[in-house]
């Protein structure tokens, strides 16, 4: 192999790719090629190495107490913590007869010294170093979009009266300040009512229509509270919060005082993407035609997001907003106003976690007011269902949907349900119940359905048994990796939601439902089970990791099948990747895998049938 093929091959290799150009001269002269045949054994508790190695072809075993831990395979490499620490409880063999690099012990820890990256990746922890090969991997195509901040974008100057302004007096200040916003400071100790707003299309309604009197105080127009955010904010928080209040500006926050303001203009030209445009044509929607569009919408948003590299838990925030608008304005066109109050529209399941981003299925509910009569909204919820499916929300298999009566009855009856599944007696109740945990109200009076999730919490208090056996879902799927940490996957693919996605979510929220914990989001609950001691620290974060990296993944085979008029599934081909997807992918798996070990035990599952 030449020096130049030498040069290549080192440079495809994380971290060694972020080494300089005298830094990756340093490794080439101090590198040797050597060859040792099956068997040999090249690390030992007893038996360190003065080298580190990068396989060029063959493979090596790594054992912990006999048991084997990993298998290293072309361009892996191993073993930087015996350099480091001095002593390993590992034992590497030769499997396979190996052809690898050797780079010297003293020039490994020299690059340590003289490179921040190259030591940083190998001091991390697996999560750590899952999410630098995951930055890795998509870091090339990551915008300004995912790390603006307000300070980034221009912050316009703020028209700030006092309370005891007068409306004439505000209007005064407003056209010296040349803006349309005035923003009212109360002089209160209550952060969330500090300030409040009045913008032109509130001055024309109570000024030109209604004929208010110039000398009143302005508070009396004023909307409380202005929603505010923080100048160190990220952008896309920002563009989260002006789309779920429905709200075209907000007022920036330095030390609890307002420096500015920030209108939603001046985040889309920094963004340059139309998520406020569908939001908008969600809001002003008439007819229910009209909501269809833009609810088609929704999907090319996506795909923007999407692109610009954004984390996929941040793409499910924004399109489970989005969503919900579209699941409150159609409710709103189809049932009549004397019924909204008496009854509360849930969606579950993916969609109840903020989950759900290309639309996969349906799965909703509807909590009536006791006293009334669930006849009465049957034909409401049949064309409701109708329209969701005409929206792209294709029906769901299982029929959990408004449309069936079994989930749209009264509250009464939804309590009784709720002490039928805590029975067990059928599978079906176990499901069920986890497909109601993660319910969320989008619609109608919400109230209604609060003494239901109470319920569930009373229901499980002291209730092991059933615990153990609604947490056992958590293993019903096989891992697609092998013992020796080898990718399974079956003719089409590998199952990325049953084979690692499932797992962690019906884990944590086992976990959740056993601990009460009322966060619908996997990701905020497993950071709910950390502060409570549950899930330890390094766990956590390492399927937080895990799931975000599995989702992206079932993302990317969604939008690749939208592409090529595929029907969607959650099988992804990965014939076409290279090392480090698989290298991520392994990762992650060993993580789902170290996951069902923890619920196995701390839901004593060996002791049920």
């Amino acid at each position: 192999m030449s020096l130049h093929d030498q040069e290549n091959f080192i440079n495809e290799i994380h971290p060694f790719d972020t080494l300089a150009s005298h830094e990756l001269n340093l490794v080439l002269k101090n590198m040797d090629i050597a060859y040792y045949k099956k068997e040999t054994v090249l690390i030992a508790p007893e038996k360190l190495s003065n080298y580190f190695y990068i396989i060029i072809k063959g493979e090596v075993n790594q054992y912990h107490n006999d048991e084997l831990t990993f298998v290293y395979h072309e361009q892996d490499e191993f073993d930087a913590d015996s350099l480091i620490y001095n002593k390993t409880e590992s034992t590497f063999i030769v499997s396979e007869d190996l052809i690898c690099y050797l780079l010297k012990k003293e020039t490994f820890l020299e690059l340590m010294q003289a490179n921040k990256k190259f030591e940083t990746f190998f001091l991390k922890d697996l999560s750590a170093r899952l999410k630098t090969l995951k930055n890795k991997e998509y870091g090339s195509d990551v915008s300004s979009f995912m790390f603006g901040k307000v300070s980034d974008v221009y912050i316009h100057e703020p028209c700030i009266v006092s309370e005891t302004s007068s409306i004439k007096e505000a209007i005064e200040k407003s056209i010296e300040k040349e803006t349309a916003t005035i923003i009212v400071d109360k002089q209160t100790f209550d952060a969330e009512q500090y300030y409040g707003v009045v913008t032109d299309s509130v001055l024309k309604k109570e000024v030109l229509l209604k004929g208010k009197d110039l000398a009143d105080p302005i508070t009396d127009i004023a909307k409380f509270p202005f929603v505010c955010v923080q100048k160190e904010e990220f952008l896309f928080s920002v563009m989260l919060t002006m789309v779920k209040h429905s709200i075209k500006r907000v007022g920036v926050l330095e030390d609890g005082k307002i420096v500015g303001l920030l209108k939603q203009a001046d985040i889309l030209s920094y963004f340059a993407n139309h998520t406020h445009i569908v939001a908008v044509k969600i809001a002003k929607a008439n007819t229910i035609d009209e909501l269809r569009e833009a609810s088609h919408d929704v999907n090319q948003t996506i795909k923007t997001l999407y692109a610009k590299s954004m984390k996929t838990t941040y793409i499910a925030k924004m399109v489970a907003e989005l969503n919900a608008k579209v699941y409150e304005k159609l409710f709103s066109l189809i049932v009549p106003i004397h019924l909204q109050e008496t009854c509360a529209l849930l969606v579950m399941g993916s969609e109840g976690r903020d989950a759900q981003i290309i639309k996969t299925d349906q799965d909703n509910a509807l909590v009536i007011a006791n006293g009334e009569n669930p006849e009465t909204y049957y034909p409401y919820m049949q064309t409701f269902t109708q329209e969701l499916i005409s929206f792209g929300f294709p029906e769901c298999e299982g029929n959990i949907m408004v449309s069936n009566p079994y989930w749209c009855k009264t509250q009464e009856e939804f309590e009784k349900q709720i002490d039928t599944w805590f029975e067990g007696k059928k599978l079906e109740h176990y499901m069920d119940l986890a497909i109601f945990f993660d319910a969320k109200c989008v619609a109608g009076k919400c109230d209604l359905f609060s003494p239901l999730k109470h319920k569930l919490f009373e229901k499980v208090q002291g209730n092991d048994v059933f615990m153990a056996y609604f947490a056992k879902a958590t293993l019903n799927f096989k891992t697609p990796i092998g013992m020796f940490s080898t990718l399974q996957a079956g003719k089409d693919g590998i199952d990325i939601k049953k084979g690692g996605i499932f797992a962690i979510v019906q884990g944590a929220r086992s976990l959740a439902l056993e601990n009460k914990i009322t966060e619908n989001t996997t990701v905020g609950r497993i950071k709910k089970l950390n502060d409570l001691g549950i899930l330890e620290k390094g766990l956590a974060s390492e399927l937080i990791e895990a799931l975000g990296l599995l989702s992206r993944l079932r993302l990317q085979g969604h939008i690749n099948k939208i592409k090529k008029g595929r029907p969607l599934d959650n099988i992804i081909d990965i014939s076409d990747f290279g090392k480090m997807e698989r290298d991520m992918l392994k990762d992650s798996f060993a993580i789902v895998n170290s996951f069902k070990k923890f619920i196995n035990h701390h839901f004593h599952l060996d002791n049920i049938s």
